[in-house]
């Protein structure tokens, strides 16, 4: 069921609009924002890295399961 849950959201990764060489992340459920980061990350990689725990724990959670 896990792997079926982890097709209901989609990650984006996006330069940030204020902070020059900083990104982003919005986590969809079904095409909806259902989350984003709170503050610019100082590489794609670790706004990646940052969004996918954040996804891993929404996977986690007790009541997707």
């Amino acid at each position: 069921m896990g792997a079926n849950l982890r097709h209901l959201y989609t990650l984006e990764i996006r330069p940030s609009r204020e902070h020059a060489g900083h990104y982003c992340w919005a986590i969809r459920e079904r095409g909806k924002l259902y989350r984003r980061s709170d503050k610019p990350h100082p590489s794609e990689a670790e706004a990646r890295a940052v969004a996918e725990a954040e996804i891993e724990r929404l996977l986690d959670a007790p009541e997707r399961r």
